[in-house]
């Protein structure tokens, strides 16, 4: 009898041959189905966070219109505010809105960006949605583009960096500015110091 006592306590050897080989494929299954459901979370993150940069993008589009191009000469035109760049030399699409009375705004005048909007790169690279809203602060500076007015900005003005003087062929003056938050627009605001009256 005391060896049946012995045979009970002891666990037998495929018991423990059983356990060394099951113990690590648990282990290693447990990390293959952690790995695999964080791999599907960060797919549909990443789904949603592509449906909320294109409805951003979309957004700010939706603000601007197109610039009429001149097929012969290359020309572009701003109707409203009766102005045109003449041949910038490139294929930049430029996109602009006229504002001709801003009650809030004493700096009304013509808005001028590009299409795609610069400074919209952050956006297509952002891995989540703090990345993704971080960008947009930027992307809708540049998107307000380039400013091009009547009146200088006031000294006490910190969000807008003067750029040129543009002089117009009807002998008036447009001050153009950009945002500092987008300073990428700079080399582009330069072509607007050609703009002319019509």
């Amino acid at each position: 009898m005391a060896d049946k006592t012995k045979n009970k306590v002891r666990p037998s050897k495929k018991r423990i041959i059983l356990l060394i080989v099951a113990v690590p494929l648990i282990v290693v299954g447990s990390f293959v189905a952690v790995e695999k459901a964080r791999y599907y979370k960060d797919a549909a993150d990443q789904a949603n966070l592509v449906s909320i940069r294109e409805l951003i993008i979309t957004a700010i589009r939706a603000v601007k219109q197109n610039a009429p191009v001149d097929p012969r000469t290359g020309d572009v035109y701003f109707p409203e505010a009766k102005l045109y760049l003449p041949d910038p030399g490139g294929p930049t699409t430029f996109t602009y809105l006229f504002d001709s009375v801003d009650i809030a705004d004493s700096q009304s005048g013509l808005s001028v960006s590009t299409y795609p909007v610069r400074g919209s790169t952050p956006l297509y690279t952002a891995k989540n949605m703090n990345e993704l809203f971080a960008a947009v602060p930027k992307l809708q500076a540049c998107s307000r583009g380039i400013k091009l007015v009547y009146n200088k900005f006031p000294q006490s003005d910190k969000e807008n960096m003067f750029v040129n003087t543009a002089h117009l062929n009807n002998g008036k003056d447009v001050y153009i500015y950009i945002e500092n938050k987008c300073p990428e627009l700079k080399d582009t605001a330069n072509l607007f110091t050609d703009i002319k009256a019509y």
